[in-house]
């Protein structure tokens, strides 16, 4: 079976970080035994025309294993609402020709997020009659943060898709007023466990130590899980928080943590590659994130691939990750409730089971159980005349 994969948003020189999920997802999905290819029209604003960093053109080559095929270029259409999607659409056309001149038409097309890889991507399907699935991931839908412009090219797109796969539970609500339910699939992300994993790492000092990961963004609630960390340690020298990421809320969340006079247990790491990532993990003790909104949450599952026990909101996906062998889900935006699961964390750490943890992990987010249930969805997509 060829799959060609088409991601919204992917790794790039700039970014080696974006869609790395998607990436993943590509990389065992050929483990598995299936061709993948990946397409991605890769589109830079404007503004860094005058940077010229990259050439603009057609690149093709393996990259980690997976043959992709990229097309650098500008977005030439900015005053127009859906003008990256219309360029969008013109390079993976581009692409898909290319493709089937050297005798590599995909059986079917797995598009992540539908603006505008998955609106592309629809077109595409109804043109040259290719089966068509669609995976998102995106909080702009249980954030109200779609425009009305955009309904309409969504629904165009979810109307063409063979099935549309989701990743949380809130995600999965949020759809239904796009998409007929039936359409609708749970599958949860992928956690690379051979990636991620138990080590034993030896740290220099005896804190106890909560990290958390994600984009320093107002959406991911870090300002809520430093006042929460200051209601529940504040001086004491045996516990610390490590924060690992970078964005637009850092300078202000630093400030934060010098106002609740916790600067001296807060350490603010900045961006990490993911080999950082996966250390910062096997080092601590317990992963925290307070999210107000999430689609799923992949960096939950990757602590919880290296036995650590994890504390999460109820956001819209974590709902799904956390079960009482792994750790504690909480209220969203509740600094009381967050302030009394980090004690109870900490006071009753040695009740989880790092094995326990690990194997629950394996058996629902390992890549041989996530893929093989996108697989069953690409059978029956191939193999249904009409709608699912």
């Amino acid at each position: 079976m060829r799959v060609l994969i088409v991601p919204s948003w992917y790794p790039t020189e700039e970014r080696p970080n974006a869609g790395i999920f998607f990436k993943e997802q590509a990389i065992a999905l050929q483990e598995q035994g299936l061709e993948v290819i990946v397409a991605y029209p890769e589109l830079h604003s404007l503004k860094e025309l005058k940077k010229r960093k990259f050439k603009r053109g057609f690149y093709h080559k393996i990259e980690d294993g997976v043959e992709t095929y990229r097309i650098k270029e500008y977005n030439f259409l900015p005053k127009i609402k859906r003008g990256s999607g219309i360029i969008y659409y013109w390079k993976l056309k581009k692409i898909l020709v290319k493709l089937i001149e050297a005798g590599k038409k995909p059986d079917i097309i797995h598009a992540h997020s539908v603006l505008w890889g998955g609106w592309a991507a629809a077109k595409i399907s109804k043109e040259y009659k290719i089966p068509l699935i669609i995976t998102e991931h995106s909080t702009a839908f249980v954030r109200g943060l779609i425009k009305e412009y955009q309904k309409p090219f969504i629904r165009e797109a979810f109307h063409e898709a063979k099935r549309i796969i989701v990743v949380g539970p809130g995600l999965k609500k949020e759809l239904k007023k796009y998409a007929k339910q039936e359409k609708i699939v749970l599958i949860p992300n992928i956690v690379d466990t051979s990636f991620f994993k138990p080590s034993v790492v030896v740290r220099k000092n005896d804190q106890f130590r909560f990290f958390s990961l994600a984009f320093l963004t107002h959406k991911k609630g870090f300002d809520v899980l430093l006042k929460a960390f200051a209601r529940a340690f504040k001086g004491s020298d045996k516990v610390e928080l490590i924060i690992g990421g970078d964005g637009e809320e850092r300078g202000n969340l630093e400030r934060l943590a010098v106002d609740l006079g916790i600067e001296k247990q807060v350490a603010f790491l900045g961006e990490l590659s993911r080999e950082q990532a996966v250390m910062e993990m096997q080092k601590c003790d317990v992963f925290v994130l307070a999210s107000r909104f999430e689609t799923f949450g992949v960096v939950f599952i990757e602590a919880l691939a290296c036995g650590k026990p994890i504390i999460a909101t109820k956001c819209g996906g974590p709902e799904i990750i956390v079960n009482q062998k792994n750790g504690l889900l909480v209220e969203r935006e509740n600094v009381e409730e967050l302030t009394e699961a980090l004690i109870r964390m900490k006071a009753n750490y040695n009740q989880y089971n790092k094995d326990e943890i690990v194997a629950d992990c394996h058996e629902r987010f390992g890549k041989s159980s996530v893929c093989e249930k996108i697989i069953q969805e690409y059978v029956k997509a191939i193999n249904s005349k009409g709608e699912l």
